[in-house]
């Protein structure tokens, strides 16, 4: 207990001085820092090597701190949180005045939540200010579920870890965008997370609130909307075709790799100069909560191993809500989907 006191008060001091570091939640890690510190919302660009274009994400440790940072926080809002936070439920919203656009991109909205950990939500509580914290990994890298990922992440930058053990979700919130009109609530599932659909229908109608989803909306409102996000250091291929062997994809890729630009939005693709002779498969389980927990340290453990690229090959079997949920993440970390 007392380690875990001074690790809470050096976390602390860090972001008093206007550090970030790396904090546990539910999901996965984040690299935080206050969001009343310009200086220290920057630095959170720059160690990631994050393009400024791509929003933050505000984590608060109550509905009151939630609402000082939001414009208009509303009836749906109200329903939500008191039935997901503290969760993995992003609610994005209407920026209050005094949210530094930085954390935006220059948006009028910004992501706000609760994470489900009890040492993010002490130190929150603690600082007395939210926190602005994306995955504390590279820019388009894969997310961090330990202390230790994000330790091997920035071992150059020296960022102090508060270590909350593994994450127990695995992949990042869903976020939702929430926009409160005169005779009903437009909702739009900017990013698929462990918070369904169905979830979030469920407490609505409950509540008696009427709402629509959209779904054509602007996905620039949403951390993580890249085409390419969450990449391993070598090439990821989805294999849809079970049909297709190992070594009959080997040959698909190689043609079809010489044709991948060098980087999309900002994100480089892995592309081996000599090319693919090499394999090794990501093999997940077959239940989609259990998948989504391990997919990101397997994916890790996998590339570490030597080869010249991962193959994963997509089941029959791997359908529905939570699974689409897990999917979103691996096909953008690949590669190349065949």
């Amino acid at each position: 207990m007392q380690a875990i006191n001074e690790a809470l008060k050096k976390a602390q001091i860090i972001l008093e001085e206007g550090g970030v570091i790396g904090l546990p939640t539910e999901t996965v890690y984040g690299l935080a820092a206050r969001i009343d510190i310009p200086s220290a919302i920057e630095k959170i660009f720059t160690t990631k090597e994050r393009p400024f274009f791509d929003p933050l994400i505000v984590h608060v440790s109550s509905i009151d701190m939630a609402k000082k940072v939001t414009a208009y926080w509303g009836p749906a809002s109200e329903a939500l949180a008191e039935v997901f936070w503290p969760g993995p439920l992003t609610m994005v919203l209407p920026r209050d005045p005094s949210v530094n656009t930085m954390i935006t991109s220059g948006l009028e909205t910004v992501g706000i939540r609760m994470p489900n950990h009890p040492l993010a939500l002490e130190l929150i509580q603690e600082v007395g200010v939210p926190l602005a914290a994306p995955s504390a990994n590279k820019f388009g890298k894969t997310s961090p579920t330990s202390a230790g990922h994000v330790r091997v992440e920035f071992k150059n930058e020296n960022v102090f870890v508060l270590d909350g053990g593994d994450c127990d979700i695995g992949i990042e919130s869903t976020v939702l965008l929430v926009r409160h009109r005169a005779d009903k609530v437009e909702l739009s599932i900017l990013r698929r997370g462990h918070i369904l659909r169905s979830d979030l229908e469920r407490v609505l109608n409950e509540k008696g609130i009427t709402f629509e989803f959209l779904e054509k909306i602007d996905k620039r409102e949403s951390p993580g909307h890249m085409k390419h996000h969450y990449m391993p250091p070598i090439p990821l291929i989805v294999v849809t075709e079970p049909n297709l062997k190992p070594d009959q994809a080997l040959k698909l890729i190689n043609n079809k790799m010489s044709e991948l630009p060098e980087e999309i939005e900002s994100v480089k693709i892995q592309k081996p100069k000599n090319g693919i002779h090499s394999y090794e498969l990501l093999k997940l389980s077959a239940d989609p909560l259990l998948a989504t927990r391990e997919f990101y340290a397997q994916l890790r453990e996998v590339a570490a191993r030597g080869k010249d690229c991962i193959l994963f090959y997509r089941e029959d079997s791997q359908v529905g809500e939570r699974w689409e949920s897990l999917f979103d993440r691996l096909n953008k970390a690949a590669s190349l989907i065949l």
